[in-house]
């Protein structure tokens, strides 16, 4: 008998990953970097429209107070008064003021 020659068995090499996965993952990468883009854009685009409301926030409390210095300006009761004898203005005579409740 010849000498048992020692028999070599073929290994298989590792198959490839299926071509459809590999698509898959590339999709759902392009995905998630898609997503995230979106997200930043969107905090992007709110961080703009918040610094504008801060803004238009701090026009109006100046308005406000324009117009609060106004109003007092106009009530004043040294004003009213000089506009009274401006006018020819009297107090009003006993029962003239009608209080209704």
């Amino acid at each position: 008998m010849p000498a048992a020659k020692s028999i070599k068995r073929r290994v298989k090499p590792a198959r490839a990953p299926h071509r459809l996965l590999q698509v898959m993952l590339a999709v759902g990468l392009v995905a998630a970097v898609f997503a995230t883009l979106m997200v930043r854009l969107a905090t992007m685009r709110e961080g703009y429209r918040l610094s504008e409301l801060r803004a238009q926030i701090a026009d109006l409390k100046e308005s406000n107070r324009t117009l609060r210095l106004k109003v007092a300006e106009l009530t004043a009761h040294d004003r009213l008064r000089a506009l009274a004898v401006k006018y020819r203005m009297t107090p009003p005579a006993r029962g003239q003021v009608v209080v209704v409740p």
